[in-house]
């Protein structure tokens, strides 16, 4: 037995493990040896304790992690109701200046919108003062809102005067930023259109789409003092700044009616000093009226026949 084991050892000089056959197996002794001995390999090491618990802790807050995005992300696409936890705590709009003073104006207010993106800007489209508006999220509970209102053309002769667009949309009360936009452009006043008119929706569409022609053109806009939209879009009358003498005009050649109109005006008066109306509505004439001239005999306050004193 001591023989074999020392041929063994002497084959293998390292200490890997060797399987011996167990010692009442009495068989296994008398069978022929293999030539290679059967090597076992050592046991793995086993993790302690603390670093074993510190790796476990370390996956679930990282499952934990996932979790919560998946989530997050399924609840974000999900259409959000009118809940107290979904409306936004901050909501910050820019660029909104008749939006502001708006009768609608209090569902601006966080406690009046939705926490819906496309929910908020349907509600501010529908007021009609915007022309774009873009919404944008703020973590963890607010809303940034960029809005674009619409410029205006005119001033409706109400009290006090209001901005009007150039679709006809009522902006609210005139202030003084409608004007900055404008430039050499001015905005002109729009009478014959109420407030309380059965037709006004139609009368102040016209006006927005004349006033948005003059401001288009600057070298008539600057002449324009007020524009009665009140007969309708074939009977518009426009008083100018320098002759308080009425044109009357179609919409189809409101801009060249008005351009040809106001060169010859001040001819027009020089020859007929009573005149009071011109009507260009018709491209190759002018129809003018005007009240006879005085006589001078029936002016007030002159000397009697003419009699030297």
């Amino acid at each position: 037995m001591k023989g074999w084991r020392d041929r063994l050892a002497g084959r293998r000089a390292d200490s890997l493990p060797i399987e011996l056959p167990p010692r009442g197996d009495q068989e296994a002794w008398r069978r022929p040896v293999d030539g290679e001995p059967r090597l076992v390999a050592p046991p793995a090491p086993r993790t302690p304790l603390p670093r074993r618990a510190a790796r476990i802790l370390i996956g679930s807050v990282g499952l934990a992690l996932a979790a919560g995005v998946v989530v997050g992300r399924m609840t974000a696409a999900e259409s959000v109701g009118a809940s107290a936890e979904s409306v936004p705590a901050e909501l910050r709009i820019r660029g909104a200046g008749h939006l502001n003073r708006s009768p609608g104006a209090a569902s601006l207010r966080p406690a009046g919108l939705l926490a819906d993106a496309a929910v908020i800007r349907e509600q501010l489209l529908a007021t009609g003062i915007p022309r774009r508006v873009s919404v944008e999220r703020l973590l963890p509970a607010g809303v940034l809102v960029d809005v674009e209102e619409k410029r205006a053309v005119a001033l409706l002769d109400w009290e006090p005067p209001a901005a009007l667009a150039d679709d006809g949309t009522v902006l609210g009360p005139a202030s003084a930023a409608d004007f900055v936009w404008a430039g050499a452009a001015d905005l002109v006043l729009i009478r014959g259109a109420g407030r309380g008119h059965p037709d006004f929706e139609a009368r102040a569409a016209l006006a927005g789409r004349l006033a948005a022609v003059l401001s288009r053109r600057p070298e008539l806009d600057r002449l324009v003092s007020e524009v009665d939209v009140s007969g309708g879009p074939h009977r518009v009358q426009v008083v100018l700044r320098s002759a308080a003498v009425p044109i009357l005009l179609n919409e189809r050649d409101f801009p060249e009616g008005l351009a040809r109109a106001a060169a010859l005006l001040p001819d027009l008066v020089a020859r007929w000093p009573g005149l009071t109306r011109v009507d260009a509505r018709i491209p190759d004439r002018f129809l003018v009226r005007a009240e006879p001239a005085a006589d001078p005999a029936e002016l007030p306050g002159g000397p009697a026949g003419g009699a030297a004193e």
